[in-house]
């Protein structure tokens, strides 16, 4: 054992010293990796080999490293450039006034003209972080040499307007570092001399005085040239893109230069019209208008000759410049109709324009194949007019909408005043007299609105051969059944029809959609369904204006929706079609209910009366329900319709609230119907309903007759208790006692209980004893718990009650040791025969546990 305990010894310090020169050998290998070149790296055999200090660092060192080398010479590049520059202006400003003319031009000039030339000797070097520096300093100091010289009147520069000076000043830079940037293959120049043709034209307009057309012009201009230069650069793979690509350095770099330009061109076209189109918008004359139009076609032509010229943009882009041209085209058209049509118009001169836009780009687009499927489910080329075509599309189709939002709130007031009007008629009862009125324009517009959707559903349905199987063919067809209802609806409103006219129209609008689904259940569900529920619910709302045509339109309603959901019910149907069945059928139940009502107030019933014929609807609901469910095949609508027949009982009930008589006979009609919903068998849990509701309603009556005893109360409650409890007991094996009839025994003896302690009339305790007494003997004879225990427990406590005042008198007549002495005693007693006493009290347990 000695020996080999000293061997294993042996080897732990063996291995321990191969370890340690293996991790010595690590770190020289790691270190001869990561020494610079031609860095001799010292490494002894007994020791680690480290490496020198900014030599690499290995992993320990590029782990606390937070930013790279490039990152840090770049911060130091943009801190020192933006330094020299501040330099050189506070010397500007500052200390400009201490040199002479030689002096100042001298430094200016020598500055400007070191920045600008050390970018090639720094680029041989390949610093070129440090040239991009340099030349933006540099460019820096060209605009701070243009500022001097005006400042200090050179050539007499300062008698030329500023605007103007510095027009040409930037024209001339913008050029300037662009050809720089060129000539010495730099990236940073290029995008500066294009982020600074932005003013030229800007500040020549300020200068000649012009106007916000004159503006809007100067930057569609400058849009203009911006994407023929970068056409004339990337329009072909020749000299000028190569060219590109070698003087950034780089095809990302050069693709990113092009993006941006992209991107910044389109962007100052935008902004230029959206300025033309403001102008356009609310200019006061028609000559104003006229002056509007010259940026707006300009506009109209560099967004087709884009979408149109340059094939290689992408879509997207050629896309969005035709969708451009075509808001400039509109804006400008209905900018002139505004001044020709009648007050009122305006909007309809925008709508009209864009709506035939929007139907031609819809035609296009099937036409050209682009909303086709494609053959062989792979992506494919877009077809050649397609980016025209969706540009011009999804533009004219943005403007109809922005034109149907205007007259939104117009369309919304037609469509609710008579809803304002029926509340007032059903509040206060005298409503003023009012006008159903609806001006032309915005029908028009909805009008609209509601063909270009048809148009463009139709033709997506055409293009890809099956509408059903499409979601924006679906979602166009539900859309242009949404906006043709109101549509079609306020039609007779405009043309000032009578409140009649336009209620029937509505009504009948509604009824011959219900005869069509009824007619052809196989065609297409959901836009009906949508067109079905708009006109059923303007036709309902509307009604309201006028309690006879509340009492028609809704009742015309029912009996349509009962129909309906009758015919939809059918065991050949589709699951939609049964879903709209258990709707209709809970809707002529609603109707009904509502219905009711309107009678009850149209006749001048209080509403405690009108409450029982909402619960006549309820109760022949019930029936319905009954009879539908021995149908097969349509017990889901009989559900639908039995659930709503609830909910209409409970509303009537809530309405006999406020009249406890009129209450207790509501809750008494109730539970008589719910005795006879338990009729059926699948119905048998609304007897306990109905029973509560019985007892409910005889609550009611004692309370109205002054009633305070609880047995009163409670009795009815027990006996209902006990003889379900007792039902339950013998139909379901394994009921215990508690469970059966535990509630109905505490349901009267725990109120008696407590009513006797404060009651001093014999008859309560004797007849409470009497009734323990009888529980406790039924529980001894049938070995069952729940009544020996609680008739046991109330007989005793009756039994203390009863003896409470005797007990009292003993203990005053007796000297005060008295008890002391009985008590010892007592305790004695139990102490004596306390095994005893614990044997029979599990005994008692036991017994009691033994009983059902």
């Amino acid at each position: 054992m000695w020996q080999v305990t000293g061997e294993l010894r042996a080897l732990d310090a063996r291995r321990q010293w191969l370890v340690q020169r293996h991790g010595e050998l690590v770190a020289g290998l790691r270190a001869r990796r990561d020494a610079p070149t031609g860095m001799p790296v010292a490494a002894s055999a007994g020791m680690p080999v480290t490496a020198p200090v900014g030599g690499g660092g290995g992993a320990a060192g590029a782990s606390g490293r937070e930013f790279s080398a490039p990152s840090g010479r770049t911060a130091l590049l943009i801190v020192g450039g933006v330094l020299v520059v501040v330099a050189a202006l506070v010397f500007t400003v500052v200390s400009w006034g201490r040199l002479g003319i030689g002096g100042r031009a001298a430094v200016l000039l020598a500055l400007t003209a070191c920045a600008l030339a050390l970018p090639r000797p720094l680029r041989r070097r390949q610093l070129t972080a440090t040239a991009e520096a340099s030349a933006a300093v540099g460019l820096a100091l060209v605009l701070l040499d243009g500022y001097a010289a005006r400042e200090a009147g050179l050539g007499g520069l300062d008698r030329v307007g500023t605007a103007g000076y510095w027009a040409v000043l930037t024209t001339l830079m913008a050029v300037g570092a662009a050809v720089y940037g060129w000539w010495q293959r730099l990236r940073l120049p290029l995008p500066v001399g294009f982020l600074m043709a932005r003013l030229p034209g800007l500040l020549g307009t300020a200068a000649l005085g012009g106007t916000a057309e004159d503006y809007a012009i100067a930057m569609i201009a400058t849009a203009a040239v911006d994407f023929a230069v970068l056409y004339a650069l990337t329009a072909r793979d020749g000299a000028g893109h190569a060219g590109l690509r070698d003087r950034l350095g780089g095809e990302r770099a050069a693709a990113a230069l092009v993006m941006g330009a992209r991107a910044v061109g389109g962007g100052w076209a935008v902004l230029g019209g959206a300025l033309a189109a403001g102008h356009a918008l609310v200019a006061p004359s028609p000559a104003e208008v006229v002056r509007a139009w010259v940026p707006l076609g300009l506009l109209v032509l560099l967004g087709t000759a884009l979408c149109r010229g340059f094939r290689t943009l992408p879509i997207a882009l050629r896309s969005g410049a035709e969708g451009v041209a075509v808001v400039a085209l509109i804006v400008a058209v209905g900018a002139g109709l505004r001044h020709i049509m009648p007050s009122g118009w305006a909007v309809a001169g925008y709508a009209a324009p864009a709506a035939l836009i929007a139907v031609w780009a819809a035609v296009s687009c099937a036409r050209s194949g682009r909303w086709a499927k494609p053959a062989t489910g792979g992506p494919c080329a877009p077809p050649p007019g397609a980016a025209a075509a969706v540009g011009e599309l999804i533009a004219a189709s943005t403007v109809v909408l922005l034109t149907g939002v205007v007259v939104l709130p117009e369309l919304a007031h037609a469509l609710t005043q008579p809803v304002a009007h029926g509340v007032v008629l059903w509040s206060d009862g005298h409503p003023p007299r009012w006008s159903w009125q609806l001006a032309t324009a915005p029908l028009v517009v909805l009008w609209l609105l509601a063909s270009v959707l048809a148009a463009m559903a139709e033709l997506r349905a055409r293009a890809v051969g099956d509408r059903h199987t499409d979601r924006l063919a679906n979602a166009l067809h539900h859309a242009r059944a949404l906006a043709a209802v109101p549509a079609l609806l306020l039609l007779p409103v405009a043309l000032g029809l009578p409140y009649g006219w336009v209620l029937a129209a509505a009504a009948a609008a509604s009824v011959a959609v219900a005869v069509d689904v009824v007619r052809r259940p196989e065609a297409a569900l959901l836009p009906r369904l949508l067109a079905l529920a708009a006109t059923g619910a303007l036709a309902l709302l509307w009604s309201s204006a006028d309690r006879a045509a509340v009492l028609a339109v809704w009742g015309t309603f029912a009996a349509s929706a009962a129909v309906l959901a009758h015919v939809l019910s059918a065991p050949t149907t589709r699951p939609a079609e049964r879903a709209m069945a258990r709707a209709a059928g809970a809707f002529s139940v609603l109707a009904l209910g509502v219905e009711a009502v309107a009678s009850g107030i149209t006749a001048g019933l209080p509403g405690h009366v009108t409450a029982f014929a909402v619960l006549a609807v309820a109760v022949a609901a019930a029936c319905a329900a009954a009879a539908w469910h021995r149908i097969p095949g349509r017990d889901q609508v009989s559900t639908a319709v039995e659930g709503t027949g609830y909910a209409l009982a409970a509303t009537a009930l809530a309405l006999t609230v406020p009249h406890p008589g009129a209450l207790s006979l509501a809750l008494a009609v109730t539970g008589v119907a719910g005795l006879a919903i338990a009729l059926r068998p699948d119905r048998r849990r609304a007897a306990l309903v109905g029973t509560g509701l019985l007892i409910a309603s005889s609550w009611v009556r004692l309370a109205l007759a002054g009633v305070s005893a609880p047995e009163a109360y409670t009795l009815p409650v027990t006996a209902a208790a006990l003889v379900i409890g007792h039902r339950r007991r013998t139909t379901t094996p394994g009921t215990g006692s508690w469970s059966a009839y535990g509630a109905g025994l505490g349901a009267t003896m725990l109120p008696s209980l407590a009513a006797m302690w404060s009651d001093g009339n014999w008859a309560r305790p004797l007849l409470l004893g009497v009734a323990a007494l009888l529980a406790t003997v039924v529980g001894v004879r049938t070995r069952l718990q729940a009544p020996l225990v609680v008739g046991g427990g109330v007989l005793v406590l009756a039994g203390m009650h009863e003896l409470a005042p005797t007990v009292v008198q003993v203990f005053g007549l007796l000297p005060r040791w008295v008890p002391l002495a009985a008590a010892g005693l007592l305790l004695l007693l139990l102490g004596a025969t306390y095994e005893k006493r614990i044997g029979e009290a599990r005994r008692l347990r036991d017994t009691v546990r033994s009983m059902g």
